[in-house]
């Protein structure tokens, strides 16, 4: 069980918070906002009314003892910015969310270990499956890498894998294959196991190469 801190109970954060506590995970939940701490009695290890803005009573809460303290205070940049600010002098890792590319700046300038950006993420991945139909979801594994979800290609479907030499000939790696039908999962796939149009292809790859074999029909 690891120990966090969201700090801001928006949408975003009661959210995250609430999915955390439900994974087992102890979870101190903050806003300035009382209904807002209130609606998150059940869905927190700890719920407090607090202005992050206040260092002393930040510090008392005892923080720096969490794993991770998670920053989502919305528009109120002062208030992010001055708690990122006063978490990491406490030597906490800490991940925030950037309302906009200088507050992102900013926070990094900070020295934050994790910026994110949930709104532009979610519309860059809707772009790309709007984009290319075939592309289902993918996950970023640093500035390099990505997982990507992909419907099985026409041209593949009746083929093994060890016909299609998939790794050879996009240089990427088949990690997974999910039955779209039956929702089950294949983690090993073998050399020999047979496409079928309701298959997906769970692949990994560098971006580049993730962007060339999507393109195959």
């Amino acid at each position: 069980m690891s120990r966090f801190a969201v700090i801001g109970l928006g949408r975003f954060g009661s959210t995250l918070a609430r999915s955390l506590y439900q994974k087992g995970h102890e979870v101190i939940g903050i806003d300035v906002d009382p209904e807002l701490v209130q609606a998150m009695r059940d869905g927190a290890t700890q719920a407090v009314v607090l202005d992050v803005r206040d260092k002393e009573r930040l510090k008392a809460l005892g923080l720096k003892d969490v794993d991770v303290a998670v920053i989502s205070v919305g528009e109120n940049l002062e208030a992010s910015t001055l708690a990122a600010f006063y978490l990491k002098e406490m030597g906490v890792t800490v991940i925030a969310r950037a309302v906009s590319p200088d507050h992102g700046r900013i926070l990094e300038a900070i020295g934050i270990d994790e910026v994110i950006n949930p709104e532009r993420d979610m519309a860059l991945r809707l772009a790309d499956r709007l984009t290319h139909p075939n592309l289902l979801d993918y996950v970023a594994l640093g500035p390099e890498y990505s997982v990507m979800e992909v419907s099985v290609p026409a041209s593949f479907i009746g083929k093994t894998l060890q016909d299609l030499r998939i790794r050879n000939r996009y240089r990427v790696q088949v990690v997974a294959i999910r039955d779209a039908l039956t929702d089950t999962l294949n983690l090993m796939p073998q050399a020999g196991d047979v496409l079928k149009d309701s298959d997906v292809l769970v692949v990994l790859g560098a971006r580049d190469d993730l962007e060339k074999f999507r393109e195959v029909s």
